[in-house]
């Protein structure tokens, strides 16, 4: 672990108020610089190996605070299967706080960076994630009865 990458962990944690543990610094550690998009029980597996008592929970509840934090990024609605019977192109507003998925028009043939791409494209989806607007009438409403 470089020296570097500490001295930037450490100012993460003082930043965001908190203990400057081993356990939060392995799994900094092991998401710099890692594009693998790795999910909990492979950060957890990882980080075992410097930090055999660490647990499943622990390594999730870092991660969450990583994200609320915006050091990464969360990567939701990736593994249940979802189905569309809207089979042309479009894109999808995925509301998290509710959960809604909508479909927004996507015009054919929108530029893909396909030189970026690291094989051939079969589909493509446009995924947004945000506060639909039902969700974020009632956060305020919510907030002006306070």
């Amino acid at each position: 672990m470089q020296a570097t990458r500490q001295q930037e962990f450490s100012k993460i944690c003082r930043d965001a108020g908190w203990k400057c543990t081993s356990q939060r610094l392995a799994v900094y550690d092991f998401l710099a610089d890692n594009l693998s998009h790795p999910d909990v029980d492979t950060v957890w597996a990882a980080v075992r190996s410097t930090q055999p008592a660490i647990t499943r929970e622990s390594v999730y509840r870092i991660l969450n605070e990583f994200a609320a934090k915006g050091i990464i990024r969360r990567m939701d609605h990736i593994d249940s299967a979802r189905y569309d019977s809207r089979t042309g192109a479009h894109g999808h507003f995925i509301c998290e706080k509710c959960g809604e998925i909508s479909d927004f028009n996507w015009p054919e043939g929108a530029a893909v960076p396909l030189d970026e791409i690291p094989g051939s494209v079969a589909h493509m989806e446009i995924r947004l994630v945000g506060v639909c607007r039902r969700c974020a009438a009632r956060r305020k409403g919510e907030s002006q009865k306070q």
